[in-house]
This record gives structure tokens, sequence and C-alpha cells, in this order.
């Protein structure tokens, strides 16, 4: 039997593995910082989307009519901006009941629209003709309204009153008696 020399160690000291601790735990809290999402602003954008701000102005074709679709011809409406896509799961959950807020509250002005991220319009269409969901759709084809809007997740709820003003932004799939709160802001 040879005798065989130790096998070295590598041996880190204990203020490495602290210092490594410490800053991987700033990195973490620094990262959820900027992606949190308060009620009162989305991150930070040059259009200042926070509410009591104007919302971003935008000009999309409807996916349905060919017809170009621009918010700020909506002025005097309350406005439900609603970002979404055919692959997002709570998005879809959440359609039937924004029919069912549109049906109730289209004869007193709302407007709702829903921009889809980037997909195929033809896809829109037939995703939203086979789920007889009767509100605006458009296509933000180039993700410059995404862009505008600082979007930080999906489903992403804007709601703007009859002055084009900004009273309530929402990241998340919402439930019925949260859209009943939201759109009692907006409608009168």
């Amino acid at each position: 039997m040879t005798d065989q020399p130790p096998r070295p160690t590598l041996r880190v000291p204990f203020r490495v593995w602290l210092l490594i601790v410490l800053i991987v735990g700033i990195a973490t809290i620094a990262y959820f910082a900027l992606l949190s999402t308060r009620p009162d602003t989305i991150g930070a954008s040059p259009f200042k989307l926070r509410i009591g701000a104007v919302a971003p102005d935008f000009d999309l074709s409807n996916v349905q009519t060919d017809e170009q679709v621009k918010l700020s011809a909506l002025r005097g409406r309350p406005v439900w901006i609603n970002f979404w896509a055919t692959w997002c799961p709570p998005c879809k959950a959440e359609m039937p009941l924004i029919q069912e807020k549109y049906s109730k509250y289209r004869d007193r002005g709302l407007a709702v629209i829903g921009i889809d991220m980037r997909e195929d319009p033809a896809e829109v269409r037939a995703f939203t003709s086979a789920n007889n969901f009767e509100w605006t759709f458009v296509v933000d084809s180039d993700g410059q309204v995404t862009n505008r809007y600082f979007m930080s997740g999906i489903p992403m709820h804007v709601f703007i009153d009859a002055d084009g003003v900004i009273q309530a932004l929402y990241v998340g799939d919402l439930q019925a008696s949260s859209m009943e709160q939201f759109l009692s802001m907006i409608i009168n």
C-alpha cells in the first residue's frame, strides 16, 4: 500500500461566503424591486404612465373591420384597455367576465379595447370570433404600444376616464368584483 499525499481541499474563508450571500441578496432585492408594480405606477416610462396622467395615444387596426382605432378619438367615453394574448391562460380565463362587463356597460359609453401582443391578426380574429367576444380587438404588431404603456406582464388593464386620464392600472387577471370597482372609477 502506497502512501498518498492528502488531497488538497478548497477552503473558502467565511468572509468570502458572507460577501457572496450579501451580493446575491442585494441583487435579488433589486431585481424584484424593479419588477414590482405598485397600483399608482408601472415602471419608468417617458410617457409617465401613472394614475392621473393622460393615457398615451395609439392608432392600431381593428382585427375584425380593418378600421383604425385611435385612442384619442374615444375622448368623451370611458375606456378599458386590456393587454392580452391568445397563449395567455389568465388572459383567456378573464375574457368571459370582460364580455359580461362590456355587455352591461356599453350602453353607458364604455369602450373596451383588447390589445394583443404581436400575434397574427387572423389568429386573433379567429379566437375572438369563435368565443363571441364583442369588444374591439387590435394587434400591437411592432410592440410600440406595449412599450409606451411599459407593460410588465399580461393580462394588464388600464382604466381611462372620459377625459383620457388614467384612473387605474392593474397587472394580472381580474375577478368580477375588481372589474366593477375599477369600472366605477371611470363610468358616471
